[in-house]
């Protein structure tokens, strides 16, 4: 175990652009604007309950993938592990910094947060967002991206789940802000709980699959 968390914070920590903002929502989620920035992002160590987040410009999305793809693409070639996914890279990213507690200024939160924006643009749901912003008139990345990082219980796989909202969902979207801290952990904890609950949805299933999730106590209490 010790090994393979050294092999990925090493592929993880070669990539940090240095795009994103670090911030702590739960401290100021709803204080002051951002200027500039209209794609927020909050990670969450399921396990743990750690969570950070940063935000960037949607213009710098695309270069944030381009460079992601280019990097793990050579890794790919170079290791014998296989093909590495945005999306392994930023559920252990994210696992780790759980793991170590990692504050909110750590560079290991912005490169978590780096890889995550890569790995959101390889989903289903940020197709989605993209035609729901288009018919708003907003860029493609805009809105609140959470994405969550459950370890399971059998084995020391990660499975990942990104959800989003509107920066102009009623009630709850800020546009140039981050989500209350309230409405934040309100999704999340109901999130966790439908899907470590339930085998209706993918996720829930390959929860199951792998023995369930472990789940921090701060997340398991509904709001």
């Amino acid at each position: 175990m010790k090994n393979e968390s050294k092999f990925w914070q090493e592929v993880a920590g070669a990539i940090n652009p240095g795009w994103s903002i670090r911030a702590n929502p739960l401290a100021n989620g709803s204080s002051g604007r951002l200027a500039g920035n209209d794609a927020f992002i909050y990670i969450v160590d399921v396990a743990s309950g750690w969570l950070g987040a940063g935000a960037i410009m949607t213009s710098d999305a695309p270069k944030i993938l381009a460079s992601c793809r280019a990097f793990l693409a050579d890794q790919s070639n170079i290791l014998t592990i296989g093909s590495i996914r945005a999306a392994d890279v930023a559920g252990r990213a994210i696992a780790l910094c759980g793991a170590a507690r990692a504050e909110p200024s750590a560079p290991e939160v912005s490169t978590a947060i780096s890889m995550t924006a890569a790995a959101l643009q390889e989903t289903l749901t940020f197709e989605c967002a993209v035609q729901a912003n288009r018919q708003q008139g907003l860029a493609d990345m805009a809105g609140h991206w959470i994405y969550l990082a459950y370890r399971t219980k059998n084995s020391t796989r990660l499975i990942t789940r990104p959800l989003w909202v509107s920066s102009v969902h009623p009630g709850i979207g800020r546009s140039g802000r981050f989500l209350d801290p309230g409405d934040l952990m309100g999704i999340v904890r109901t999130v966790v709980r439908s899907e470590t609950t339930s085998t209706q949805s993918a996720t829930g299933k390959g929860l199951a699959a792998e023995g369930g999730a472990i789940v921090s106590p701060i997340l398991r209490a509904l709001a």
